[in-house]
């Protein structure tokens, strides 16, 4: 398997150190508090995580305005207008920017904006899907990539339409095992020996001397007309590299370009936040995120309970300074989360930011939208779309987190065609009781009704029946409910499926 990487370019670090020392920027201040984490850091910075919006340009809860800014796409530089930034970008791509935060930690102004692609390539075998049905897994370049039915932005693809040979350009986050998580996955066409462009990251290993090396099993070959970017004209071997190139067999690549990565983002940097998967943890003062490793010991996290309770695979942003090379973090905050909902919505309140489902007949969940939320319109496809799109009985999907005052917090909304309705989250107790026959189970307030049709099933995917179910769970246990909405038969309040989650 490929190293996964996590970098800034040193174009755009060397952009962020003068920036600091010239004192460009807001300068000082910062966002309100771990209560406000979502407001991000104030000054000049480095800001790293999903876009989640657009009407300038949201990242981790910031909207940046964007006028003037180089924008570099895949190598590619223009400087926005302020208002195409939709037209360049998308919904989903890690990107990097380099820029000044306002002292309210909501809004600043962006100098850069640097998006780079995981892996471009072809689906090398039919997409698998898991059980659940939410997420398939298929390897590009040897690269195992995991897709989610709700999380995932597609682009010119779909879930159910990923096939073998697909051409694919793919953002994410590696997660503890290398498998690259897609935030964003782009349909570039289908597989055409000698024609289909791709981009391949490894480290460089059987360089013959001359024009030929070899990165995981991909054999590269270049020539006079490559360009090289932060190379002396050639490669060595160890070098961890980018290359650009036309796929001439499974395993061969004739490169158009080559490019020296940097891993990490800087032994010295005043300002960062940065979105991505914990890996490497070793505990609250050493793990990795994005590849960058934190300190976060000093922290405050929201929620408080995550402090206690973070680990490998956990999606979170964090901010503060990196000194020496390890990012001493002020703040953590949860970005991914236990809950999700799949329901039509009964009432939205724009001022407040919430977005009230109904789950149950007669029975409702109000979730809690910020500026760090995803929202995004895979009905019909609108953009730029943000919750005063959203209207009463849209069918959503919903993506969030319990915060410590007990309030669903949303990171992700898509407005979607009628699917099965959906409720995962932990239980409450009471009230919980009953059998096979018949029960009551409350997932965040709302009571699910059981019945002897009802499927129960254990974490691993066991059927059990539902007398053991009853008396095993317990409050905080994290369960999902399904009720099917099918051709032909209409989702009925009562649970078809019933299961305890990881």
């Amino acid at each position: 398997m490929m190293k996964p990487l996590h970098r800034t370019a040193s174009g755009l670090l060397v952009v962020l150190f003068m920036l600091v020392a010239t004192g460009c920027g807001s300068g000082g201040g910062g966002g309100g508090g771990i209560g406000d984490l979502a407001g991000g850091i104030g000054g000049t910075g480095v800001t790293s995580g999903t876009v989640s919006g657009f009407g300038s340009v949201f990242v981790n809860g910031i909207e940046f305005e964007t006028d003037g800014a180089s924008r570099t796409v895949n190598d590619v530089t223009d400087i926005s207008n302020g208002s195409d930034d939709d037209r360049v970008l998308g919904i989903g791509m890690v990107v990097t920017i380099i820029g000044s935060v306002n002292d309210d930690g909501v809004t600043g102004t962006a100098d850069s904006i640097e998006y780079d692609n995981e892996i471009e390539g072809p689906v090398a075998a039919a997409p698998v899907e898991d059980l659940d049905g939410v997420s398939k897994t298929f390897d590009i370049f040897n690269v195992t990539v995991v897709v989610d039915r709700n999380a995932t932005v597609f682009v010119a693809t779909d879930y159910g339409s990923l096939a073998r040979n697909d051409v694919l350009e793919v953002s994410g986050y590696f997660d503890a095992d290398g498998k690259l998580l897609a935030t964003r996955v782009e349909k570039e066409g289908v597989l055409d020996l000698g024609a289909s462009e791709v981009e391949i990251k490894g480290e460089v290993s059987g360089f013959n001397g001359i024009d030929t090396f070899v990165l995981a099993s991909i054999t590269v070959t270049f020539d006079g007309t490559t360009v090289f970017e932060g190379l002396p004209g050639t490669v060595a071997n160890g070098q961890y590299v980018e290359v650009k190139g036309t796929l001439d067999t499974a395993v061969s690549v004739t490169a158009s370009r080559i490019e020296l990565e940097d891993d990490g983002f800087g032994d010295d940097v005043d300002k960062i936040s940065i979105e991505g998967i914990v890996t490497d943890f070793q505990g609250v003062n050493d793990f990795k995120v994005a590849g960058q490793r934190v300190d976060a010991s000093n922290a405050l996290f929201e929620p408080a309970a995550l402090a206690a309770t973070i680990a490998d695979g956990d999606r979170v942003e964090v901010e503060g300074a990196i000194i020496n090379g390890i990012l001493e973090a002020k703040e953590v905050e949860q970005r991914g989360g236990d809950v999700s909902v799949s329901a039509f919505v009964e009432t939205t309140d724009p001022v407040a930011g919430t977005v009230t489902l109904e789950v149950v007949s007669g029975q409702f969940l109000t979730v809690q939208t910020n500026s760090q939320t995803q929202i995004e319109d895979k009905l019909n496809e609108e953009e730029p779309f943000g919750i005063n799109g959203i209207d009463a009985d849209d069918f959503l999907n919903v993506e969030g987190y319990v915060d410590g005052n007990g309030d669903v917090i949303a990171t992700q909304i898509e407005r979607d065609e009628l699917d099965d309705i959906v409720l995962q989250g932990p239980v409450d107790v009471p009230p919980t009781g009953g059998s096979t026959a018949a029960g009551i189970i409350s997932i965040l307030g709302v009571e699910i009704i059981t019945r002897d049709a009802t499927d129960f099933e254990d974490a691993s995917e066991e059927d059990i029946d539902g007398t053991d179910f009853f008396l095993v769970v317990e409050d905080g246990d994290l369960v999902e409910y399904t009720d099917y909405n099918e051709e032909g038969q209409s989702a009925d309040g009562f649970a078809d499926e019933v299961e305890f989650e990881d």
